[in-house]
């Protein structure tokens, strides 16, 4: 039977770190994708991880993650390299722009995903008004799933391991600057213009509908 439920910190009354947390009860190979992992983050999940690791030699744990100053520490990465006594804890991270998504999985016999909003932090797991959808199918080869482990599949080929150098704090300062910086070109622009009360704002009339969209309610791309 499929086993499907949201988790938002406030609404449901459901901690997301449950559903993070739930993740390691079976064995397999779990998968961590976000753009921020803190010491908060780690050590709420760090419990359940180390009984994942301990309890069988098969298990296996990835970790992609940004390293930008605000987003990943030191302390984090030598803590999980500690847990790594067998080459089962691999730390990557992907250098081609931001990180962003956030998605949690398990594959194996019993698979199970986490797909929604909340980074690895505590105040994604516990505290921020967050969604998350927990997803356990029954069968591993369940369309749902399959389609999610490709995506993780296909991000991983790209990513790179994170080493010592990434974690240098002046190598950390300048991806977070630049990170920023990339942000700012692309969002000041914009939002300048819409704070001057005499710069002429665009109607409906000046829009359309972005490629392939077929009625007034979807997104619009400006002509």
């Amino acid at each position: 039977m499929v086993e499907q439920e949201l988790f938002d910190n406030r609404i449901t009354g459901r901690l997301v770190a449950e559903a993070v947390m739930r993740l390691f009860e079976e064995d397999g190979t779990i998968y961590l994708t976000t753009g921020y992992f803190t010491w908060s983050g780690f050590l709420t999940i760090r419990p359940a991880l180390v009984e994942f690791l301990a309890r069988s030699p098969e298990n296996e744990l990835y970790v992609v993650v940004a390293t930008g100053a605000d987003q990943f520490s030191r302390l984090v990465a030598t803590a999980l390299w500690e847990l790594d006594v067998d080459d089962r804890v691999h730390l990557l991270t992907y250098r081609d722009g931001f990180i962003h998504p956030k998605l949690y999985l398990r594959d194996g016999a019993q698979p199970a995903l986490v797909s929604g909003s909340a980074n690895l932090t505590w105040d994604g797991l516990g505290k921020n008004l967050e969604l998350a959808w927990y997803y356990a199918p029954d069968d591993p080869s369940d369309p749902i799933f399959q389609t999610h482990l490709a995506w993780v599949v296909a991000f991983l080929q790209p990513c790179e391991t994170i080493t010592q150098a990434d974690l240098a704090r002046v190598t950390r300062l300048r991806r977070t600057t630049r990170t920023w910086l990339s942000k700012g070109r692309i969002n000041i622009p914009s939002m300048v213009r819409g704070w001057l009360p005499f710069v002429d704002q665009p109607t409906t009339a000046e829009w359309e509908p972005l490629p392939g969209l077929q009625t007034t309610d979807e997104p619009w791309q400006r002509r």
